[in-house]
């Protein structure tokens, strides 16, 4: 029999933590937003105390003291790369798995007692990297996007016959549904349609009247007839950003020059990880949201003559664009860099432009690599184009919490003694 299910890491940001930190297991942890501002996620122990997600950490702070809750900056390398370790294990005995986050996937498989083929694996993730997981199964997505928040609740693993899938609708409203939001929400009340048992009794034709296609397919989805298939293939990605908040606004054309080059440098390790060009790009400056000069952020957008990465074309282009942006009166507060119209590196349009050009994009294009490849060696931008006047980079995030890097830099590598 085929099933569809949904692995889903639990309390994700908190397991990579506590992951280094086996002291912190059964004890209260919160991990920070940027610039250590709000809540972005929670062990259990934090959710026990009432604690919404997304509070700002000042309102908390002296709550969070006298709990004793130990505190961490988002340390997003380290996430990302457990999250790689976590899908390489799945994708060991299912290759074909979907992506959905970066701690969820969906993949399928066949088997006529799916809870056993759900708890090796769980139990194979949980050992070989120590990040507990919970496991959903069901004929479709949505249920099993269900049915892993009951798993969380549970065992760590669910699955239900369709019997029980009857019984249990009458008591789950449709906001507790995967990609049921405020909208759709709304929509559903105004026909009196609250709980999932009353959509699904319902004729398709009339939910199409009344919902649209999107009605229709959430209630196929829902009675377990699959209409959201699982894909390994990612659609082609139409843009890469990187942009970030400074910890202090500043005025200094340096500090936010420094910034852009240092968003130019991840876009362009996306682009070299991807095999993918640019065709355009767009500076982004801005002041805070609430200072008064909320309205004086800038952006600028710049058409490539031929797709490119090369570090020299796209560095002189932003730079070019920043200058146009900026006004030494304003505080900025945030900067990035937004790469757009990005193509194939086999599918390009070949340069209508001289043999000349040609040869001198080819230099500049060489030096790039090398540039790229030292940086990726080392895990940071130690090489770069032109003079940066600023010290420690001036324009970064607050991070005073952070974790060190056990898994992405060699000098942070936990030791061990026995």
């Amino acid at each position: 029999m085929q099933h569809i299910a949904l692995l889903d890491c639990n309390n994700f940001f908190v397991s990579c933590e506590r992951l280094f930190r086996p002291d912190l297991l059964g004890k209260p942890v919160v991990v920070l937003s940027s610039n250590d501002g709000c809540v972005v996620a929670r062990s259990k122990e934090i959710k026990d105390m009432g604690i919404p997600m997304g509070v700002p950490y000042f309102q908390i702070k002296d709550m969070l003291t006298k709990a004793k809750a130990t505190v961490f900056s988002s340390h997003f390398a380290l996430y990302r790369d457990i999250s790689k370790r976590v899908f390489d294990v799945v994708r060991e005995s299912f290759p074909d798995l979907e992506q959905y986050s970066i701690d969820e996937c969906f993949f399928t498989f066949e088997s006529d007692d799916p809870l056993i083929v759900a708890a090796e694996l769980k139990r194979e993730v949980e050992r070989q990297v120590g990040i507990p997981v919970s496991v959903g199964i069901a004929s479709s997505k949505t249920r099993a996007k269900y049915l892993n928040t009951v798993a969380k609740k549970t065992t760590g693993l669910a699955y239900w016959e369709d019997e029980k899938w009857q019984q249990e609708f009458k008591l789950v409203n449709l906001t507790e549904i995967w990609g049921v939001g405020k909208g759709r929400t709304a929509a559903f009340k105004k026909h009196g349609i609250v709980t999932v048992d009353t959509l699904l009794s319902l004729a398709p034709a009339v939910v199409g009247q009344l919902f649209g296609v999107e009605g229709v397919r959430l209630q196929a989805e829902l009675l377990g007839k699959p209409v959201l298939l699982v894909s390994p293939f990612r659609l082609a990605q139409k843009s890469i950003t990187s942009t970030r908040s400074f910890a202090k606004s500043s005025t200094s054309y340096a500090v936010v020059e420094d910034a852009i080059k240092y968003h130019l440098h991840q876009c362009i390790k996306d682009l070299e990880t991807m095999d993918l060009l640019a065709t355009g790009l767009k500076v982004l400056i801005s002041p805070g949201r609430y200072s008064d000069y909320a309205f004086q952020g800038a952006s600028k957008e710049i058409i490539l003559t031929a797709p490119s990465r090369d570090v020299f074309v796209l560095q002189k282009a932003v730079i070019e664009a920043l200058q146009a942006c900026f006004r030494e009166s304003v505080p900025y507060k945030k900067a990035g860099i937004l790469c757009t119209g990005l193509v194939s590196v086999d599918k390009q349009t070949p340069s209508l432009f001289s043999d000349t050009e040609t040869i001198h994009n080819q230099k500049t294009n060489s030096i790039s690599q090398t540039l790229l490849s030292i940086n990726a060696k080392y895990g940071q931008p130690l090489l770069q184009l032109g003079r940066t006047e600023t010290q420690g980079r001036a324009w970064q995030v607050r991070k005073e919490l952070e974790s060190p890097s056990y898994t992405t830099s060699w000098k942070e590598i936990k030791t061990v003694r026995s």
